[in-house]
């Protein structure tokens, strides 16, 4: 007897829910048979037509249950849990309960004023599989690589040349509750705590340093770094001196009407090449104190944007011991402005560039800061410069006309080897030609032979001391 006429004469003699079910099975073996290739496993399981004890039995579930971490009502194979059955016969199920409603039935989770969005609509298994995973918490994907990005995939971490150390080994929970939070963006605690979690030595900075910066307190550390990945170092949000002009606009403006830029400004580290961006004991957030700020960089010789030479300064300095009173006192900024200026090499204030220049009281408004304007406006110098000869003011008479001698013409203006910051030489004409000073100190004069004139010499007729009212450090 065939397989078919056997299974039928069962069908006739009892014509059962499972005899039915042999039948549709016997009418695929010729098939199968002939095919010869396929055996009859591989034809498509017809539905149970009547209620079963075991889903993950028979080979029908098993894939659902094979799998590292399972859900506990499937793990003790009790689908009912969430399942009900509609129609044996059919073998349809629908939820238990509605499908927003059913996770939070056994898991109960406390709602915050930040809900994730996932969780606010009901949509667990948009992250759980609601049966089983590869990974913990039957998560969907791997927390650490891809479970985020799912539907956070605009951020584009990948194409960022600095991304944040948590958001690289994938904890984004480090920082984010994936629930729900008190605060923003379902952050664990407020932004400016949560990162000090991780970086206690900007903590530390922040409450031992004499100056903090005003947006550290004022505001949360979002708004200069990106929290997941930039493109700058730091994790800034843009690059230093864009980032800090955003709030610095007198500066900004400053820099944007100049005519002469600070080089750090236009190089690669921008403002962090003299400050620090938290806290400092120095003011300004400098990095460190002048000169040697200044100094770190002015250790070699230099060209301008006009490609004009700056001396090695540091060197300069060093070989010549009698500096200059705001050197010496290591405050560079009192000459030079340290971001922008409308002035050559950055002066704060009006000062000649030219050898000779006509005089002008505010032409020299930089000198004048310091020193006093009678030192060159009046012809008696007798109480006001003992650069003179009796009475006779020799400041005047070098600087005070038409054709003057601009101060530098005759001082060295950070550091000098003779007295007063006299030069050994002096820059003359377009070429630069150097001629010697010759500067002689007496007791109560001096001489000079310089290419400009005959060696003369000046005595003012007693044995007078620099005026007191002469500033530190100040020339005679």
């Amino acid at each position: 007897m065939s397989a078919t006429a056997h299974v039928r004469s069962v069908f006739r003699s009892r014509p059962s829910a499972v005899a039915r079910r042999l039948l549709c099975l016997a009418a695929l073996l010729p098939a199968a048979a002939s095919a010869g290739a396929q055996p009859a496993a591989t034809a498509p399981r017809p539905r149970p037509q009547e209620r079963v004890a075991n889903c993950a039995g028979a080979g029908c579930h098993d894939s659902i249950v094979n799998r590292p971490f399972l859900h506990g009502p499937v793990a003790q194979r009790k689908c009912q849990a969430c399942h009900a059955e509609l129609e044996p016969r059919q073998h349809t199920f629908r939820d238990a309960m509605p499908r927003a409603q059913m996770c939070v039935g056994c898991h109960v989770m406390p709602l915050r004023d930040s809900i994730h969005k996932p969780v606010a609509v009901g949509d667990c298994t948009g992250c759980h599989d609601p049966h089983g995973a590869d990974h913990r918490m039957m998560l969907r994907a791997d927390p650490a690589t891809k479970l985020c990005l799912i539907c956070h995939d605009g951020l584009g971490f990948e194409n960022r040349a600095h991304v944040h150390g948590p958001v690289a080994a994938g904890a984004c929970i480090a920082c984010h509750d994936a629930h729900s939070s008190w605060h923003a963006a379902l952050m664990k605690k407020p932004a400016e705590q949560m990162c000090i979690t991780c970086h206690t030595p900007v903590e530390e900075s922040l409450k031992s340093r004499r100056y903090v910066h005003r947006a550290v307190p004022d505001g949360v550390c979002t708004d200069c770094h990106d929290p997941h990945a930039s493109d700058f170092r730091g994790q800034l949000k843009g690059d230093g001196v864009t980032l800090c002009l955003n709030c610095h606009e007198p500066l900004r403006h400053a820099i944007a009407t100049s005519k002469v830029r600070h080089g750090p400004i236009l190089g690669t580290e921008g403002c962090a090449a003299c400050h620090v961006g938290h806290a400092s004991d120095l003011p300004a957030l400098q990095r460190e104190a002048q000169p040697a700020a200044c100094l770190s960089c002015h250790n070699q010789p230099l060209r301008d944007a006009d490609g004009r030479d700056i001396a090695d300064m540091a060197a300069l300095l060093r070989d010549n011991p009698n500096h200059h009173g705001p050197v010496r006192d290591g405050n560079c900024t009192a000459c030079h402005d340290a971001h922008a200026s409308q002035h050559f090499r950055l002066l704060s204030t009006d000062y000649p560039r030219e050898f000779y220049a006509p005089f002008d009281e505010a032409r020299y408004r930089l000198c004048f800061n310091c020193h006093r304007a009678e030192m060159v406006t009046v012809s008696s110098g007798r109480g006001v410069t003992n650069f003179r000869d009796g009475d006779r003011n020799l400041h005047a008479l070098h600087v005070n006309q038409e054709k003057g001698r601009t101060c530098r013409a005759c001082h060295e203006v950070h550091a000098s080897k003779r007295p007063f910051h006299m030069r050994d030489a002096t820059p003359f004409g377009a070429a630069n030609w150097s001629l010697e000073i010759n500067f002689e100190k007496r007791d109560t004069g001096g001489s000079c032979a310089p290419g400009c004139h005959a060696a003369v010499t000046y005595d003012r007729g007693d044995a007078a001391s620099a005026p007191a009212t002469r500033p530190q450090g100040a020339g005679s």
